[in-house]
């Protein structure tokens, strides 16, 4: 894949001094006090210009004044904004404020993906000319393709075979296809062997079958991801479009009106959260409902719920959001969507940038005893080119591409294309710097 260029930010606006509550939102990382009216102030420092949103940090009025200086900047007047300076990444590291920093391990992307290609999938979703799987198919296919080089990837389809039902336990062989596994593998440049044999199994697998998403899940999870040896983060990708037909053991009738019981799937991947795999889940058109002989049933809790448990539900989600066609349910619900493709790409396409972000984990305590402030993050990224150091600016905002952000667990994400010039470049590193307020591209809240 081709990288992306992270737009440097080698000048930028920081503002190091106390930590008393006077922050708020500036264009460029400067400081808004709170408590009174905002004034304007600007610093002209050698040949570039900053200009920073005033304000009061006791309530006085903001005021607006212009200095002019060298590399240092100026000092905002009555503002209550404290020193305003021209920066660069080593800037930043000599500065007071600079309490500690460390250098965080780039790793790459680890998924397995567990994919249902059982006979419902032949089905036509409304509106559409292509049956669920070839929607499904040329997907995964576009998604895979964009993944870069440094990313692994396995797949199982499931059952991926003809089946039937059975009121004993059976080995698994006998109700999914485990010898069609690919295992997970690096996929390397657009010619490497398993991209290629990833693209031959979409092209080569057809609907057939019953549903064994226990067996499946359990087996892609204890036969792929754990038997990888390779380093990186690591998730699985469930893509189903309804419950499982065959409970573990490839028992049960079989048959898309008597879905088998779902909790031990869903601790199945809770399991797979505490030993540090988050799974992505996604319902397909057919996820909404099934009936069982009498009434229809909602299929959709036990999907929101596997998504919370796997670790990857969106914050304010709902595991019972049956109402307006559950627009917040916790696992990402395609089955209402009048354009099923469309959808399904937007989706993956949102879970690979997700999963190809750069995450690292924010110490909770420095040395010395010191708590890490949130405020108080900076990230600095040095090519391994050595063409010197890029001070990357936080971004808070939804449609982050270049900077970086918390994510809901408070760790530091890299951006989509931050990230992407980053992971092409095994001998780049990305640095932790804490004690100095956060240098941003956008409000910092």
């Amino acid at each position: 894949m081709k990288a992306r260029k992270i737009i440097p930010l080698a000048l930028v606006a920081v503002a190091c001094g106390s930590s008393t509550n006077d922050k708020g939102d500036t264009s460029l990382g400067g400081r808004q006090g709170t408590g009174g009216s905002t004034g304007a102030t600007s610093a002209t420092g050698g040949t570039s210009t900053i200009a920073v949103t005033g304000g009061t940090s006791s309530g006085g009025t903001g005021g607006s004044s212009t200095s002019t200086g060298g590399s240092d900047g100026a000092t905002a007047g009555s503002s209550g904004n404290g020193t305003i300076s021209m920066e660069t990444a080593n800037d930043l590291r000599a500065k007071a404020c600079a309490g500690w920093s460390s250098e965080p391990e780039l790793l790459p992307v680890v998924l397995m993906l567990v994919v249902d290609t059982s006979a419902s999938m032949n089905d036509r979703p409304n509106g559409s000319s292509m049956s669920k799987w070839e929607i499904t198919r040329d997907a995964l296919g576009g998604a895979i393709d964009s993944l870069p080089a440094t990313s692994a990837v396995g797949v199982l389809y499931y059952p991926n075979m003809r089946t039937s039902g059975s009121d004993v336990a059976r080995p698994i062989d006998q109700c999914v296809n485990i010898d069609a596994m690919i295992p997970i593998g690096l996929l390397g440049d657009t010619s490497s062997t398993q991209r290629g044999t990833i693209a031959n199994s979409l092209d080569h697998t057809s609907p057939d079958g019953s549903t064994p998403t226990n067996d499946a899940y359990d087996y892609a999870y204890s036969n792929g991801m754990q038997a990888s040896k390779l380093t990186g983060n690591r998730f699985m990708l469930l893509i189903t479009d309804g419950a499982p037909t065959l409970k573990k053991g490839c028992q049960g009738g079989g048959g898309p009106n008597n879905p088998q019981p779902t909790q031990p799937i869903i601790d199945d991947i809770h399991a797979a959260r505490q030993a540090g795999v988050r799974t992505f889940v996604i319902g397909s058109p057919g996820s909404e409902s099934v009936s069982n002989g009498t009434t229809n049933v909602d299929l959709r809790p036990w999907l929101a719920l596997a998504a919370v448990e796997g670790g990857t539900a969106p914050e304010g989600c709902s595991v019972l959001a049956s109402n307006g066609g559950g627009t917040d349910w916790c696992h990402i619900d395609l089955s209402q969507s009048s354009d099923f493709a469309g959808a399904l790409n937007a989706a993956l396409s949102r879970i690979l940038g997700l999963i190809t972000s750069c995450t690292f984990d924010v110490p909770v305590t420095a040395p010395d005893g010191k708590v890490v402030q949130r405020d108080e993050v900076n990230v600095i990224y040095t090519p391994g080119s050595g063409s010197g150091d890029v001070l990357v600016g936080r971004d808070d905002s939804p449609d982050c591409q270049t900077g970086w952000q918390f994510d809901g667990e408070g760790r530091v994400v890299l951006c989509p294309e931050t990230c992407t010039t980053a992971q092409n470049d095994p001998a780049g590193k990305v640095e932790l710097l804490f004690g100095c307020d956060s240098v941003s591209v956008g409000p910092v809240r």
